[in-house]
């Protein structure tokens, strides 16, 4: 982050770089930079910064210019923290890099998985019940009754099934862990 201009090109920034690249930032800076609420503001803040801050540039670039070898090291290894740090971020996350629309459905997905989930099972037991029902004859009470007791078996014949699978699942890769101890 070299402070002075070379060639016209003013000093860049990896880690800005990288963040302005992901899809949901670009996209956020458009929005706010064309929302006619947040035009008022960054108006107001260019010309309050062209006239106050500009006379004062020589002054200011008078200090930068002798604490620069000073400034100079350290913010270049503050961007290559941040940058290396990003990284990090988006490779535990890759989701960040991915387009809004997307990370919206994928976040909307998440927070909704608990309603989903009991609404399949809901539907599921219903779907059994009314199974049981009609194989058992239809309304009358006890003709429920045995059709409630049979589909509390099932669910729960279901359910030890399903964590049998779990820990079978584990023991496999117990035994093979065991396996590999054994041999080596």
């Amino acid at each position: 982050m070299n402070g002075t201009a070379v060639n016209g090109d003013a000093p860049s920034s990896k880690f800005l770089d990288r963040l302005t690249s992901f899809p949901a930032v670009s996209s956020g800076v458009d929005a706010l930079k064309s929302n006619p609420m947040m035009a008022t503001p960054l108006r107001i803040t260019k010309r309050t910064t062209s006239l106050l801050v500009t006379p004062l540039f020589p002054l200011a670039s008078l200090s930068y210019y002798v604490l620069e070898p000073l400034i100079q090291p350290v913010m270049k290894r503050l961007d290559v923290v941040a940058h290396d740090s990003l990284a990090r971020v988006e490779g535990t996350c890759p989701l960040i890099a991915e387009e809004p629309e997307k990370i919206k459905a994928v976040v909307k997905q998440f927070i909704f998985l608990p309603w989903t989930k009991a609404k399949e099972q809901r539907d599921y037991v219903y779907s059994i019940y009314s199974h049981e029902c009609a194989e058992r004859g239809g309304s009358g009470v006890a003709a429920k009754g045995r059709a409630i007791i049979c589909t509390q078996l099932i669910v729960s014949s279901d359910g030890l099934l399903w964590i049998k699978s779990i820990l079978s699942g584990g023991q496999k890769q117990a035994n093979k862990v065991a396996k590999k101890a054994h041999f080596a």
